[in-house]
């Protein structure tokens, strides 16, 4: 049975889904008309960076959902690489949604570039093999590539075929994702990026964020086809929110080592940005985001009800997921923040250079996500008889 048989085998949506999804695609292409108009007239006016900060806030949702979609592969990963049975029954799901986030990060990042078609023009005909971006967009593509892959051939029932290209999706966004303080440090060699924590920080928090999704997505997809009954899928939700939790500790240490930078300049390679992030402008988003909704509070959730409701767990991923959007922004933007040889009191260089997101910017992020959430619903419409397989 070919895909088309499969997709026109599905039950038929009421209009109400298709309404939702309808509206959800209709903000989304608001959102990103902005990013068209700022192409037509220019980033210098319609976007808030600058020659001292010339990364904004669409780098930001662009780091979140690409390490989101690596955080959702190495899970998938657990059933399809590595046998562990127990989270067979959620990998149709997750494969779709580490696809859409992929796609969500690359279009973010594209609508921040001013020229984005030089990017696959010049890839092809003259390849930088030196270059981390070169690299960087290169396996992020092939990757998005791979996955889709591997959907089909989930949808056709074809295990072992979809298990070579999730091997293959798995070893290059890894490597992907562990090279990526390497690209983002380049910008003007800030010390923020360069921790030697770095690497293992983002594999934690890729993989965290993709528990989180897990949780919270599944558990609209239940609500969505107003599922009550246990399913055979909870078991996996159940195993899928244990290791978040023992993810969420390795990330509260991580959270610990930050705030011993930013009170004990010893500590960290760029004590200004530390400082600013923890006691500064910027500490709001630290203490509320990336210490209270990214861990504490789900850690309470999880600790309460023993990680058994899958409605508290859902819960827990929203929080994890919001405070993890906080903590790429601060990652993104408050290293840029600190000029360029502060540290020998040059004449007139201001204290901390200043950036605000622009309407635009905004906008656009606004966009991404939506476009992200009608890209799930449809994925609930379409797929449904496939994830509940």
């Amino acid at each position: 049975m070919n895909f088309c048989h499969k997709a026109n085998a599905l039950p038929s949506t009421s209009i109400n889904r298709v309404l939702f999804f309808v509206a959800l695609a209709l903000v989304s292409g608001l959102g990103l008309s902005f990013g068209l108009h700022s192409m037509l007239v220019g980033h210098d006016s319609t976007f808030g960076t600058s020659r001292e900060v010339p990364w904004g806030l669409l780098v930001s949702p662009y780091v979140f959902f690409a390490c989101l979609s690596t955080g959702l592969c190495i899970v998938s990963s657990l059933a399809q690489v590595f046998g562990i049975s127990t989270f067979q029954a959620i990998v149709p799901r997750t494969v779709f949604l580490a696809i859409i986030t992929m796609a969500t990060g690359l279009m973010c990042i594209t609508l921040e570039l001013e020229n984005p078609w030089r990017v696959g023009f010049y890839a092809l005909s003259s390849p930088h093999q030196s270059s981390n971006i070169w690299w960087k967009t290169t396996i992020y593509s092939l990757y998005l590539i791979f996955m889709v892959c591997n959907f089909l051939l989930l949808t056709l029932k074809k295990e072992k075929r979809a298990k070579v290209f999730a091997i293959i999706a798995f070893v290059a966004v890894t490597l992907g994702n562990l090279n990526m303080n390497s690209d983002m440090g380049l910008l003007s060699a800030r010390g923020f990026w360069s921790e030697n924590y770095m690497p293992l920080y983002f594999l934690s928090l890729s993989t965290l964020t993709g528990c989180a999704a897990i949780l919270l997505f599944n558990w609209i997809g239940k609500s969505f086809s107003g599922q009550i009954a246990e399913t055979k899928d909870d078991a996996a939700l159940k195993a899928t929110g244990k290791l978040f939790m023992v993810l969420l500790l390795g990330i509260f240490y991580f959270t610990g080592v930050k705030i011993m930078g930013g009170f004990y300049p010893q500590f960290t390679k760029n004590p200004e940005a530390m400082s600013l992030l923890v006691q500064g402008n910027f500490a709001p988003n630290f203490w509320i985001g990336e210490v209270g909704l990214a861990v504490l509070l789900p850690l309470a959730l999880i600790f309460i009800t023993r990680g058994e409701k899958t409605n508290i767990l859902a819960l827990a991923g929203i929080s994890c997921l919001t405070g993890v959007f906080v903590l790429f922004y601060d990652l993104v933007i408050v290293g840029q923040l600190i000029p360029h040889y502060s540290q020998y009191n040059v004449v007139d260089l201001p204290k901390y250079y200043s950036y605000s997101p622009s309407l635009h910017e905004i906008m656009i992020t606004t966009g991404a996500l939506f476009f992200f959430l009608a890209a799930f619903i449809l994925g609930e419409m379409l797929f449904k008889k496939i994830y509940n397989s």
